[in-house]
């Protein structure tokens, strides 16, 4: 309890009250103590965390940034697949070598930058076939694309020594495209490539319908969705679309054990997606009560109750936050 007793010894500021200072420091608590649920598998790198999940799926957890993003080693008896390669702080290609010594196929979720760090280290990677998508992986992130999220406050302990703040960056990778429909086959299990665009352009999922688990990517996550990219470094986010997607997605849940989100936290109950099919319904057709207009400086990134300024971390005006039981979306208006 350590942390919730830190909160009464800060000065809070203007943008947020000691109510959601409170929940974010109780969302935290709850996500380690579930972590500790979960069987962690030990690795040479002290970058990641590695926890084995249910029927041969690896989490690869990147819990010191403040993305948190979380990459998938789905184990198969002849290939296995990644599913993207978190931020490239540390090599998760090292990584996967001590977890299987099949081949791998890697898969990107989206482009954005912290679920393709280390896409240079694979020969090839796979990603849905969208001129953005493909000329963005062949062009990498610059240190300037970089910067935003490079910077020290965003880092919860110092990364490896081979990180460099200064000259982070990703270099082009070799993209070669998938569409919707797509199945890889892993030798004992299928993977089924389902284009779930709203969050970008580009987003898919994955589905193992023989072992009842969906791997939602960005498209869902326990935490706030984003829905307000409007161009520039991570594309355009499509309220319409997302809806259609979760829609789509949303009929799966009856046939579901297991979503594997890409941040936060790695194993979720499926039926929260109809819910967010729901919600996202409510804000393409605009018959929605107003949603909380964000009124806190958007260059401030969040980790729980320890809001850092960020340089360039959001800079787009008139974003409203749409609340739901348990959840919540960040978009530009919705509502009529």
């Amino acid at each position: 309890m350590d942390q919730l007793s830190n909160v009464s010894k800060r000065t809070v500021p203007d943008v947020l009250s000691i109510k959601n200072i409170i929940q974010k420091e109780v969302m935290l608590i709850m996500e380690k103590k579930l972590y500790d649920l979960l069987e962690k598998v030990q690795v040479s790198s002290e970058w990641f965390k590695v926890y084995r999940l249910q029927n041969n799926v690896i989490a690869i957890y990147e819990p010191y940034h403040y993305e948190e993003v979380i990459s998938y080693l789905i184990i198969g008896k002849e290939k296995s697949l990644l599913l993207d390669t978190g931020m490239g702080i540390d090599n998760i290609k090292n990584v996967v070598k001590e977890l299987t010594s099949t081949d791998i196929i890697v898969i990107n979720s989206h482009i954005h930058c912290d679920h393709v760090g280390d896409n240079p280290l694979f020969d090839e990677v796979l990603v849905y076939d969208t001129e953005e998508a493909m000329e963005r992986l062949k062009r990498g992130y610059s240190v300037d694309d970089l910067k935003p999220v490079a910077q020290r406050k965003l880092f919860e302990k110092e990364p490896p020594a081979t990180f460099d703040y200064e000259n982070y960056q990703i270099l082009s990778s070799n993209p070669k495209p998938i569409h919707d429909g797509d199945i890889i086959d892993l030798g004992d299990r299928k993977i089924e490539i389902i284009h779930t665009p709203g969050h970008s352009q580009e987003s898919i999922m994955l589905l193992d319908r023989n072992n009842k688990i969906l791997f939602t990517g960005d498209s869902y996550y326990p935490g706030p969705l984003i829905a307000y990219f409007n161009g520039g470094l991570y594309g355009y986010s499509d309220i319409s679309a997302y809806a259609e997607s979760m829609e789509k997605i949303s009929k799966l849940v009856p046939d579901l054990d297991f979503i594997h989100p890409a941040h936060n936290y790695p194993v979720v109950e499926p039926t929260v997606l109809v819910e967010v099919a729901n919600a996202f319904s409510l804000l393409a057709s605009g018959n929605i009560a107003p949603g909380k207009l964000i009124e806190w400086n958007k260059n401030i990134a969040f980790f729980p109750g320890n809001e850092k300024d960020i340089k360039e971390y959001i800079n787009q005006n008139d974003l409203y936050r749409y609340e739901f039981d348990g959840f919540s979306i960040i978009a530009k208006r919705c509502h009529k």
